[in-house]
């Protein structure tokens, strides 16, 4: 969640009026989604508990949230006019960071409370919700220092040079990737890339190389400033275009004024940014059996203007809102309802008695899960959880398996964490690898739901309780893991037989499968050496897996 330093002083000035310390810390700022950390006189940390606003991830947009249960009712009005200048994208930037999306904002006392917050605000949008860069990057400029019209094109590592923001020696795009901080923290964002996207202006003047670094020159501004120009560049304009509303609403709050800028595709010009007011609709209906209150109609608009809407209609049946173009959040009627509780209260909900009782018990999986880890906690065996995303670099390069169909993320955070486990064994060598620094023997098992490729399914996966179990010593042999797994099948009551196989999981010879009532629900055998090796593994392992939903009759 992210973390803000925010001034009391300047706080106060941007809601418009003085509200206490205490005030502030057990009522106002939880307006805002926030807590207040720490109160040091004129500094706070304000933790942000929502990461789907980042337009409140700033003192302007806290204030402005406030505001609204404080006076300042209704949607924020902001007003846009044309700058005259000109983006042009090139297609050379279509396979290293294909869009942008730009702003001018004019007319700004550049204070210092103003610079810390733009700062921080710009770090947090990118860092958060843009995902370190990855997806939104940002960068604000002197515009007055842009000559022409600006041009946003890739070039190869060593074709041009700039004095990095923060230097004194120009340096080619690929010296800074090794010699400026910024340059080092983000390369791996441009590994692999023939060349490196690149903002500059019509006299030859580098405004940035995103998602990287700004330029010394265009991109330092400081109290002496008085015109920005802002871009914001990444992968999907759907991302990059509440970003840039963030930042230029949190500046028009401070009395900057908001230009647009023609920003030029090969097929298509865009005009951004767009502030026009966004509208939804909820059903009153939804609203009482979610709110658990019979609110009027105007409690309802009442509420909704203290959460910065505008209420445009309300019918029988349904209300009508407009609510401002820096919210990327409302998705569902139900975030509408949100913000209609948040303004009444939740404190001030009395809660309502249970009238029924009920009997809880576990759910059947749950059930299984007990049984399952007590009677292999009885063969003597240590139970581990890992997670249910992994790699697959984990998931098949390291377990010899060729490419098959498994469960990606479409955007994960990170490589590391971008697809869902088909199976526990990965689990089973990766604790192995990580604890071969303990002594020998080891003897675990894991319990888990794995995501297994299912065409009858709507959504073309399905969950799957499984059972590994796996033992790693000096010496092992097949026939000690095929007894700790008969010791199972018996206490569990579950019949089966052994079937020779071949799986390039093990060892060709010392692996079966497990059969139950003629079907496959499993495989058992000594893992392969090179499996072994590729994690990293000295001793031999012994290992089976076995799909307990089957055998279980889910």
């Amino acid at each position: 969640m992210p973390t803000l330093d925010v001034s009391y002083r300047d706080l106060c000035n941007l809601i418009g009026k003085r509200i206490d310390r205490e005030e502030l810390r057990n009522k106002a700022v939880m307006f805002a989604k926030g807590e207040i950390d720490e109160i040091n006189e004129d500094e706070m940390k304000i933790d942000e508990k929502d990461t789907n606003r980042p337009d409140l991830w700033s003192t302007e947009g806290i204030a402005r949230e406030i505001a609204g249960r404080y006076g300042k009712k209704g949607l924020p009005k902001y007003t846009t006019e044309p700058s005259g200048l000109v983006v042009k994208v090139d297609e050379s930037v279509s396979k290293v960071r294909p869009f942008t999306v730009c702003a001018v904002v004019r007319n700004l006392n550049i204070t210092e409370d103003l610079l810390i917050q733009t700062i921080q605000l710009q770090e947090k949008v990118a860092g958060t919700y843009g995902r370190n860069r990855q997806d939104v990057a940002i960068g604000v400029y002197d515009y007055n220092k842009i000559k022409g019209k600006v041009n946003y094109k890739a070039y190869k590592p060593n074709e041009l040079k700039f004095i990095p923001l923060e230097f004194n020696e120009e340096l080619t795009l690929s010296e800074i990737l090794e010699k400026h901080p910024k340059g080092m923290d983000f390369a791996h964002l441009l590994k692999g890339k023939e060349k490196y996207p690149i903002f500059i202006d019509d006299a030859g003047n580098v405004l940035s190389m995103p998602p990287v670094i700004n330029s010394n020159y265009t991109g330092k501004v400081t109290e002496n400033t008085t015109d920005v120009f802002i871009e914001c560049s990444g992968f999907n304009l759907d991302a990059l275009k509440p970003a840039l509303n963030v930042l230029v609403c949190a500046l028009a709050d401070r009395g900057g004024r908001i230009q647009t800028v023609d920003v030029i595709y090969k097929n298509e010009t865009i005009k951004t940014p767009d502030l026009k007011p966004k509208t939804k609709t909820a059903n009153k209906d939804y609203i009482k059996s979610i709110t658990g209150i019979d609110l009027s109609d105007k409690e309802i608009k009442d509420l909704l203007e203290q959460a910065r809407y505008d209420v445009t209609e309300i019918t029988k049946n349904e209300v009508k809102v407009e609510y401002p173009a820096y919210r990327q959040d409302i998705m569902h009627e139900r975030d509408v309802i949100e913000d209609i509780l948040i303004s009444k209260g939740y404190n001030e909900i009395e809660p309502v008695p249970v009238s029924m009782e009920t009997k809880g018990s576990l759910l059947k999986p749950q059930g299984i899960t007990n049984k399952v880890a007590e009677v292999m906690v009885g063969l003597g065996l240590q139970e581990i959880l890992s997670y249910t995303l992994t790699n697959k670099e984990n998931l098949l390069k390291k377990m010899e398996r060729k490419d098959s169909p498994i469960c990606e993320l479409e955007n994960p955070v990170s490589m590391t964490w971008s697809v869902f486990r088909d199976s526990l064994l990965p689990g089973i060598l990766e604790f192995f690898s990580n604890n071969k620094h303990h002594e020998i023997p080891q003897k675990i098992f894991e319990i888990g739901n794995c995501i297994i490729p299912d065409s009858r399914s709507e959504t073309k996966y399905r969950d799957n309780l499984s059972l590994a179990c796996g033992i790693t010593a000096r010496e092992v042999s097949y026939e000690e893991i095929a007894s700790i797994l008969d010791a199972f099948m018996r206490t569990t009551g579950i019949g089966y037989k052994f079937k020779k196989t071949e799986n390039g999981i093990f060892i060709k010879g010392r692996c079966a499968e497990i059969i139950n009532n003629g079907r496959s629900v499993g495989t058992l055998g000594e893992i392969n050496p090179q499996v072994l090796n590729n994690w990293g593994i000295e001793n031999p392992v012994i290992g089976f897996e076995i799909d307990l939903d089957f055998v279980f009759k889910k």
